[in-house]
């Protein structure tokens, strides 16, 4: 018979079969080969039955998850709110992600710290540039840098701003998330790609949603304003303890803001370890619970969707920890008030050129003949003509106790023994993230010593 014959029904015999049999004699059992070709064929046929199915469900599944999650961020339009005429030309293949920690008291915020004024601000402000090659530079912006905040238009609830000198924080208080773009990309000339506005509770969540984050403590820490209280040695911070930690300053090294940044420098180093090599994106409880207090607590800008942020965790899983480099903009106490920091602008300049042309700050960078810097190497602070900062009405709290920077040269100018060596040409000095509170100190500025 060939192959492709139709063969006999189950049950129904052959006429080979039948031919010389007697009459009412049961016709004789249906060939074992058959029989197995029958029973596989029917069992192919409902395993691929069954596993359509379970594709479709897992689709359907996984697409209502993205969805479940996806409602509950809130999303921005920076391309509506600014004007693209007037922000820095995008240059390669590099992404630049501001970080902007929110001081917001609402809601479950209110847990840590008295609402003693109105709206929000940026207590921590942070850029991000992130290389084609998984090279990672953040940039930490002092939240009492005195700077030119440009015009912001009225943005949500926020009554909008004229350009005035001011701190660096207000953008934030005057225009939402789109000024505090807009503000950083006027100082910096560094095109903005996406921002992330995270509040107090989002940071918490997502430090418990890792499981933790394991850092070396090198002695008691303890902060009534912040509610820190930990002892000293190896141990795993929990969200309520890391929040703390990141937030403490007034009782902590010379209360300064600066202090503050070292730390938090210190904690991300150890945050990115956890994530990256901690197995955090291939465990699904884990990634689950990241993914969840990501979307329900932060803000991010309409092109910064869930999934582009789970693409940019899986590239950075393969960076080596000794490629996050951290800096803080190069700064000096203001002229105008011991409480505020001014930025050394031709140092800073230096960082963003780097930043822009997708270079490591910490690297010498390639000059030219005749391209040597005029003036003192490193430059002066950059106070504009007017001495007293001019803030709107309601935009600035009070923020320190008046020791950030006294006394100080920039942080980046200092050599390892502490000497000053302020020309930008030999390359900013930062620290990457395998630093270990318990053997580089902790709370002492990026590369420089406690004041």
């Amino acid at each position: 018979m060939p192959d492709d014959a139709t063969r006999p029904g189950e049950g129904e015999p052959s006429a080979e079969a039948t031919a010389g049999r007697p009459p009412g004699e049961p016709p004789p059992p249906a060939p074992a080969r058959g029989r197995r070709r029958r029973r596989l064929a029917r069992a192919l046929g409902w395993t691929a039955a069954a596993l359509t199915l379970v594709l479709a469900a897992g689709a359907a599944t996984a697409y209502g998850y993205y969805r479940s999650l996806r409602s509950d961020m809130v999303q921005h339009d920076l391309d509506a709110a600014l004007d693209g005429e007037e922000r820095p030309e995008k240059i390669g293949d590099d992404i630049n992600i501001l970080f902007i920690g929110s001081d917001d008291r609402e809601d479950g915020n209110a847990a840590y710290g008295g609402k003693d004024f109105v709206g929000e601000r940026s207590d921590a402000l942070m850029l991000a540039h992130i290389s084609p090659d998984s090279r990672v530079t953040v940039v930490n912006f002092p939240r009492d840098s005195l700077v030119r905040l440009p015009e912001c238009a009225p943005y949500g609830e926020a009554e909008g701003t004229p350009g005035y000198y001011g701190m660096i924080n207000a953008a934030l208080f005057h225009g939402g998330p789109p000024c505090a773009v807009k503000t950083v990309e006027s100082l910096t000339d560094v095109r903005i790609d996406h921002f992330v506005h995270l509040s107090f509770v989002g940071f918490r969540d997502m430090v418990d949603a890792v499981g933790g984050v394991r850092m070396c403590i090198p002695e008691p820490m303890h902060d009534e304003r912040a509610q820190l209280d930990l002892d000293a040695g190896e141990q795993t911070l929990d969200g309520e303890e890391s929040l703390a930690f990141v937030r403490a300053r007034y009782e902590i090294g010379n209360g300064g803001d600066i202090g503050r940044i070292d730390r938090q420098q210190m904690f991300l180093g150890a945050l990115a370890s956890e994530v990256t090599e901690g197995g955090v994106l291939t465990d699904p409880a884990r990634l689950d619970g990241l993914l969840r207090s990501v979307s329900e607590h932060t803000a991010t800008d309409r092109d910064l969707s869930l999934d582009k942020l789970v693409s940019l965790a899986s590239t950075l899983a393969d960076a080596d920890m000794g490629e996050i480099g951290f800096y803080t903009v190069p700064w000096a106490q203001a002229p105008s008030d011991p409480n505020r920091v001014v930025w050394r602008e031709e140092e800073a300049a230096a960082l963003f050129a780097a930043i822009k042309e997708d270079r490591d700050p910490g690297q010498a960078p390639e000059s030219g003949p005749g391209e040597e810097a005029d003036g003192e190497p490193g430059g002066g602070p950059s106070d504009p003509p007017e001495a007293e900062p001019s803030p709107a009405p309601g935009a600035e709290p009070s923020s320190s106790d008046g020791r950030d920077g006294t006394g100080v040269v920039p942080m980046s100018a200092l050599s390892d023994d502490g000497g000053s060596d302020t020309a930008p040409e030999d390359g900013l000095q930062g620290r990457d993230a395998t630093a270990d509170p318990c053997r580089d100190g902790l709370g002492r500025g990026t590369g420089d010593d406690e004041q």
